[in-house]
């Protein structure tokens, strides 16, 4: 929820940020509640890693539009 916070705080600005993040750990609570379940962090983790790759193609597109070309970096280990 951390990352969340920080991004919706650079999106709308704190106060807007923090009201977003409070509906969002009220909707969890409410849904755990609600359908007698747990937390299950996996789930978090596969929409971040969505969102990653959604922003990863759009940065790839707009480098296309512009004439770019973009080439994956080999990470050293």
């Amino acid at each position: 929820m951390g990352e969340y916070l920080r991004r919706m705080q650079a999106k709308l600005g704190p106060a807007a940020a923090t009201t977003a993040t409070a509906h969002k750990i009220a909707v969890t609570f409410y849904t755990m509640v609600k359908n007698q379940i747990e937390y299950d962090a996996t789930l978090r983790t596969q929409r971040d890693l969505l969102r990653e790759k959604r922003i990863e193609a759009n940065l790839h597109k707009q480098a296309v539009r512009r004439g770019y070309k973009t080439v994956r970096l080999e990470v050293a280990a």
